[in-house]
């Protein structure tokens, strides 16, 4: 069944000679963008991963673009193939974006075919992830929150508050930009993401921001240390004073953060290595030397 497009219908319809030019609206890209948003990490399966928080975005761009019930079922299952990409930052908003640009394309008679559709969103997806990934959880993640925790030391709740409220509105903007961009500059825009080295040296600086903030902030909020006392004849040997802080300040915090990294790169389960960090407090706590 063919669908008729009235005066009330978001698309913006310009005349363009002899045919008619299908252009999607600025709210028509909000919703897209926001379903997005919503949807990705909704529903996700080892089939098709973020699939259907995909197709949520396109689903009304479909509606929009492809009047014949045929174009529309091939778009649908086009965005229902497996897919899978960091989503708050660069890697689905950039994909996406440029995805409505070239199913606008296509829409409108151009030389697009729906395999470059699905080709492109799997090539862009990989490289993508890896660099909003590194983005988010390598440096935005360890600086909001060092902050959020320095706040919520002091018993102040505005800390966990801060650090949502934060890192929505970073995420959201910033990727809110990148989508926007990726619609309207399309291929140009992807390309002076990857073009000459701005990437490799954009990565190195997100990975040394991230490794030093990281460093400062197991510094300030790891504490351990020992009230354990030794006998020795009329004399004590406190071994937080006279032994470990002779030593090194803060050996203790020290010895357990690398502790703790030595089993991460051992592929120890972050679970047991929780579970094993609170067994020894309680333990350590009942014999009274912490």
């Amino acid at each position: 069944m063919v669908k008729e497009l009235d005066s009330n219908d978001n698309n913006e319809i310009e005349n363009n000679g002899e045919e008619n030019t299908l252009k999607l609206s600025k709210e028509d890209l909000r919703r897209a963008y926001w379903s997005f948003e919503i949807w990705a990490q909704a529903c996700c399966s080892y089939e098709r991963l973020q699939a259907p928080g995909f197709f949520m975005g396109m689903r009304k761009v479909i509606d929009k673009l492809y009047i014949n019930k045929q174009d529309r079922i091939e778009a649908y299952q086009r965005h229902l193939e497996f897919y899978n990409s960091e989503f708050a930052l660069i890697g689905g908003p950039l994909i996406m974006g440029l995805v409505i640009a070239m199913e606008e394309d296509k829409a409108n008679g151009g030389e697009v075919d729906g395999s470059a559709i699905s080709a492109m969103k799997a090539s862009l997806m990989g490289p993508l992830a890896g660099i909003g990934d590194t983005l988010r959880q390598g440096m935005l993640i360890p600086i909001v929150g060092s902050i959020a925790i320095s706040i919520g030391q002091t018993g102040n709740l505005l800390g966990p508050v801060f650090y949502m409220v934060v890192m929505l509105a970073i995420c959201f903007v910033f990727s809110y930009w990148v989508f926007r961009e990726a619609h309207s500059r399309g291929s140009n825009f992807v390309s002076s993401v990857f073009t000459g080295k701005k990437i490799e040296k954009a990565m190195t600086l997100i990975t040394t921001v991230g490794a030093i903030t990281i460093g400062a902030l197991a510094a300030t909020t790891v504490k351990l240390s020992t009230t354990a006392v030794i006998t020795l004849g009329d004399s004590q040997l406190n071994l937080q004073t006279d032994l470990f802080d002779a030593i090194v300040k803060n050996i203790l915090p020290f010895g357990l953060v690398m502790l703790v990294l030595y089993f991460l790169n051992k592929k120890v389960n972050i679970n047991w290595i929780i579970v094993g960090i609170f067994v020894f407090a309680v333990v350590c706590g009942i014999l009274g030397i912490v």
